[in-house]
C-alpha cells in the first residue's frame, strides 16, 4: 500500500464532505432568513428555534472538520520524514490489516485497499504509538503485530 494514494484519498474523502457540509450550512442560513421573515407567533418560534439548534450543531461539526483538515496539512507525507517507530502520520501494516494513524475516519477504501484511518488517542492508535517492526499490540481484548511502518 502506497502512502501517498492512502493520503490522496483520504484528503479527497474529508475535502467531499467538508463541501456537503458547507452545502447543509447554506440551506441552514437560507432557512433562517425565511424563518426571520415569518411572523406566524409560537410556530414561528419553534421553527426559528429549531433552525438555530441545527446551526449551532453544524457549527460543531465544521470546527471538527477544520481541525481534521489541519491534522491531514500537518502530517502531510510530503513534510514528514521516516521513521522506524509508530508516530502520528504513519502508515502501518499490521497482522490484522492497514492501519493510517493521522485522524479519525474509519475505514477508507481505495484504490489499492482497504486501511483503518485513526488518531493517536483511539484505543488502537495509542497503543500502536512507539511500537516497531515485529512488536507486540493488544487493544480490546485483540493481539496484533506491527509488521511495517510507512
Amino acid at each position: 500500500m502506497n502512502k501517498k494514494e492512502v493520503y490522496e484519498a483520504l484528503v479527497k474523502v474529508i475535502q467531499e464532505r467538508g463541501a456537503e457540509m458547507q452545502l447543509a450550512w447554506n440551506e441552514l442560513m437560507e432557512s433562517n432568513k425565511q424563518e426571520g421573515k415569518s411572523s406566524a407567533g409560537d410556530k414561528h418560534e419553534t421553527a426559528a428555534a429549531q433552525v438555530h439548534l441545527e446551526l449551532e450543531k453544524m457549527g460543531k461539526q465544521m470546527q471538527e472538520h477544520n481541525r481534521k483538515c489541519e491534522e491531514l496539512e500537518r502530517f502531510n507525507p510530503s513534510k514528514l520524514e521516516s521513521s522506524n517507530i509508530v508516530r502520528s502520520g504513519s502508515l502501518v501494516e499490521t497482522s490484522v490489516g492497514w492501519f493510517y494513524i493521522i485522524t479519525s475516519l474509519g475505514k477508507l477504501t481505495t484504490a489499492v485497499g482497504e486501511c483503518y484511518v485513526v488518531s493517536a488517542s483511539s484505543p488502537i492508535g495509542a497503543v500502536m504509538l512507539g511500537k516497531q517492526v515485529g512488536e507486540v499490540f493488544q487493544w480490546n481484548g485483540r493481539e496484533g503485530a506491527v509488521v511495517g511502518i510507512f
